[in-house]
Formats: C-alpha cells, sequence, structure tokens
C-alpha cells in the first residue's frame, strides 16, 4: 500500500464531477487504489477520502468512522456510490476537510441514509444504512464526487479569508 498526496482546494479535478467506475475497470488495479486511499485517509489522519482528493476523477470512496484500536473496523470501499434513501430529520455537524486544511463548517445533513455501491474486485452491488456521524462522513464525501468542497459552502467573506490565509501560509495551490 502507499500514501497518495492529498490535492487541496481550488485544485479542477476537487470542482469536478467525478466519472462512473466502468465494468472493465473493476478488480486488482480498483482494489488497489480503495487499499491506498485507506492508508492515505490513516495516514492524514482523517475518516473519509473520495478520490478526486488524491487526483482521481473517479467515483470511488473510503470511509471509516472507528478510531484507535479499533480502527478499520468500519472500514467501507464504496464504488459509484449512491444514496438511495435519506430522512427528513437532519443533523448539524462541524466538518472539516482534508483538501480543504483549517477550515471548519457547520453543515445540515440527512440523519439516516442508506447507500448502495459496487465492490472494488468485483463489482458486486452492497448496501448498508447509515446513522449520524457515519451517515455524515459519507455524505460528505458523496459531495467530493459531485464536485463540492466544505469552501463551497461558506460565505464569500469567509472564503477570501481562507484563500489569504494559504497565500500568507503558501499552501502548495496558492504560492504562485
Amino acid at each position: 500500500m502507499a500514501v497518495l498526496p492529498i490535492i487541496t482546494a481550488p485544485h479542477p479535478v476537487l470542482s469536478a464531477r467525478a466519472r462512473e467506475v466502468q465494468p472493465h475497470e473493476f478488480g486488482a488495479e480498483l482494489e488497489k487504489l480503495t487499499s491506498d486511499m485507506a492508508e492515505t485517509m490513516y495516514a492524514a489522519p482523517g475518516v473519509g477520502l473520495a478520490a478526486p482528493q488524491v487526483e482521481d476523477g473517479r467515483r470511488v470512496v473510503v470511509i471509516d468512522s472507528s478510531s484507535g484500536d479499533e480502527r478499520g473496523t468500519r472500514l467501507f470501499r464504496m464504488v459509484n456510490p449512491e444514496i438511495t434513501k435519506r430522512s427528513k430529520e437532519t443533523i448539524d455537524w462541524q466538518e472539516t476537510c482534508l483538501s480543504v486544511p483549517d477550515l471548519e463548517v457547520w453543515v445540515q445533513r440527512a440523519n439516516v441514509i442508506t447507500v448502495e455501491w459496487q465492490d472494488a474486485a468485483t463489482g458486486d452491488k452492497q448496501s448498508e444504512q447509515f446513522e449520524e456521524y457515519e451517515a455524515v462522513i459519507v455524505q460528505h464525501e458523496l459531495d467530493h464526487l459531485e464536485g463540492t468542497v466544505l469552501l463551497d459552502r461558506v460565505s464569500t467573506f469567509k472564503r477570501g479569508r481562507w484563500i489569504r490565509k494559504m497565500k500568507k501560509l503558501k499552501a502548495p495551490a496558492y504560492a504562485k
């Protein structure tokens, strides 16, 4: 496994809608990508990672809400994930993002969701219901597949302040 570089906003891959993984792409190579993404997520450290964040424009995410010694017990590797059901009940959560460092944003999400996806190795369909924290993680990562990052959820003022901060810190995307 390898730790992949995580790109930051305003990289163009992050603002583009990710494409579906095609049937011929399932197998060992895609399974390796999800393993590398999981390793990258753990190293960051984070609880979720979408393929666009590692400069791969496909609909692939990994999430793991477990921590400490339990790390890996709630690891999900989702290819072509889709929310098939969402509760009307919502939850407000203060989110952060590996691709938008040093920004915290309160986001309202569905409290319970059902997600269908395909297995990276075989393409077999899978489904799971997620609640509260895990539901927030999945919805955040699926936003990435639609080209949405946390920076898109803040005011123009807060966005400008974050960009100025990144320039001052000479973050790679802003070091020009």
